[in-house]
């Protein structure tokens, strides 16, 4: 086969990878990410407040089930269509950097959160690669707006992207003598938003109770009462609930069986970033590189949404290789030597025969690619 007939067959697998998990997994949502859509600052500043700010202007005081499903949808379109054109802009052109965007459209990590229709992580991961899409030395102080913008919609903003943003900083600003402050300057300010938020936005139990009341008045559908419950829970009262869920066989069969496969996704984009960025970068560069990849698991010492936590993480690691590609035109050869074909192969059959509890049972996605279009005629029936 032609070089060039090569090349399109890759073009073609790779649009029907996307095309395929999008069909595959971007159902209806579940009623959690529904219910914290409808969040909003009546209350005053809380907490994921903005996305219900916005939808509000968008819908008027009272939310339809017919309008919540548009606006999970077109959220989870968002980040799921974001992540696959930055990676095919700043992938090499060449049958490696198709490989690897195959490879990412088709890993378990990418179909969960997809699967995850509607939660603010999409939002979160769509801005955070516009702004890196930005070149950073013309585009540092867009990225810090779009790290406060993101932190009043989820607070997670700050372990999944902010250091992501900071590591992409670390490589444009090689020359720079300030290099450091400005690649910590997006998670500091991270930090900042986060202590405004928890100083000026927290409520009590009893409000939180005041505020399910209040969006269930919004809402034109039934709310997941737990979502509320989360609003009003204060971050001594998160680690209490760990400490108990770690007592339980239930959690750690969730660690142990999605937790773990995710992680070594994570240690094996690890790896192969190490591969593109070559022997010759400095050891800060590797620690910024490990760092951005795994700081979202840091919140599975705060909260207990294994499965979200290590798919930012995997998504953060192909991210990674990309910035990577684009800061030095040495990197596509590296990554061309250290992806071969057997690698590619054996790697993508590993992740298409690993599904996580979201994807396979939570959410209802049981059925895959022709059967799922009756599944899918979920979304007429709200």
């Amino acid at each position: 086969m032609g070089d060039f007939r090569q090349m399109q067959f890759l073009r073609l697998a790779a649009a029907a990878s996307l095309l395929l998990a999008l069909v595959n997994h971007l159902l209806p949502p579940k009623a959690f990410a529904a219910t914290q859509l409808l969040f909003d600052y009546q209350f005053g500043l809380i907490r994921r407040g903005l996305a219900g700010e916005v939808l509000g202007l968008l819908t008027g005081p009272q939310v339809s089930i017919t309008e919540v499903y548009l606006a999970t949808a077109s959220l989870s379109m968002f980040g799921a269509l974001a992540f696959y054109l930055f990676l095919q802009r700043f992938m090499p052109d060449q049958v490696s950097g198709y490989l690897l965007l195959i490879l990412a459209l088709n890993s378990f990590a990418y179909a969960s959160f997809i699967g995850n229709t509607g939660y603010l992580d999409a939002a979160l991961l769509g801005l955070t690669l516009l702004a890196l899409s930005v070149d950073g030395n013309r585009g540092l102080v867009l990225r810090l707006l779009v790290v406060v913008v993101a932190m009043l919609l989820h607070e997670n903003m700050l372990p999944y992207f902010a250091l992501l943003i900071g590591f992409d900083t670390w490589l444009g600003f090689k020359d720079y003598k300030n290099r450091l402050l400005l690649a910590l300057s997006p998670a500091v300010l991270g930090v900042v938003t986060l202590a405004v938020l928890i100083g000026f936005g927290g409520i009590t139990a009893d409000q939180a109770t005041a505020f399910g009341d209040y969006l269930q008045s919004r809402a034109g559908f039934a709310l997941d009462p737990n979502s509320t419950i989360v609003a009003g829970r204060t971050i001594a009262g998160n680690l209490a609930l760990m400490a108990e869920l770690r007592g339980t066989t239930k959690y750690w069969a969730w660690v142990m069986f999605d937790g773990v496969p995710l992680l070594l996704m994570s240690v094996w984009l690890i790896w192969l970033c190490n591969r593109v960025l070559g022997d010759a970068v400095s050891r800060q560069t590797r620690a910024w590189l490990i760092l951005a990849v795994l700081a979202p698991l840091s919140l599975n010492i705060v909260a207990f949404d294994v499965v979200r936590f290590g798919v930012a993480s995997v998504l953060a690691g192909f991210i990674a290789i990309a910035l990577i590609l684009r800061h030095d035109k040495e990197a596509a050869a590296r990554l061309t030597a250290a992806l071969s074909w057997p690698h590619f192969l054996l790697v993508l059959v590993l992740n298409v025969n690993i599904f996580t509890i979201e994807v396979n049972i939570g959410a209802g996605h049981t059925s895959q690619f022709p059967w799922v279009l009756l599944t899918q005629l979920k979304w007429l029936a709200p």
